[in-house]
């Protein structure tokens, strides 16, 4: 009786020490795989952005090949720039579009988030950044897209070397 045990007992160790294959998900709390759809996508933190929009007092847009940059700092501009947001539709984790310029959000003189602005057709999305990690990503709106083309930012057309 007693090899039997002992049988068991090392095939069960045996078994339990066997190297599993490394999991290919992302662990990261702000990747989740949505339903139905192929692919992940960075989850599109609400909360955060509400918490966001409360205590930024002035943002900063500034382009990397445009000779423009703009400052905001009355409220209602303020509140406007996140009404530009569209956070009922997920982003891409992976997305095959260059980043045109940043948005430097300043809550009384300090950078409290940073977005990298992502702008050319079927490409316009925010992906935000807190203490260099990111937070949370959201689409522009048609309102958003519409404002900055009317400050003179260009949408252009997505080019095969960026697909």
């Amino acid at each position: 009786m007693k090899p039997i045990i002992f049988c068991l007992s090392l095939s069960l160790l045996l078994l339990s020490c066997t190297e599993q294959p490394a999991s290919t998900e992302q662990s990261e709390p702000t990747i989740e795989e949505q339903s139905g759809t192929r692919g992940y996508y960075v989850e599109t933190r609400k909360d955060w952005l509400d918490s966001l929009a409360n205590v930024v007092t002035t943002i900063d847009y500034v382009f990397y090949n445009l000779e423009i940059s703009m400052s905001m700092t009355d409220e209602p501009a303020i509140r406007s720039a996140f009404q530009q947001m569209d956070t009922q539709n997920p982003v891409p984790l992976e997305w095959n579009c260059p980043a045109i310029g940043r948005i430097f959000y300043v809550s009384n003189g300090e950078t409290v988030a940073i977005a990298e602005l992502y702008f050319s057709e079927g490409c316009t999305f925010l992906r935000f950044y807190e203490y260099d990690i990111l937070a949370t990503a959201v689409r522009l709106n048609e309102m958003g897209v519409q404002f900055l083309r009317n400050i003179g930012v260009p949408l252009p057309k997505m080019t095969s070397s960026s697909q």
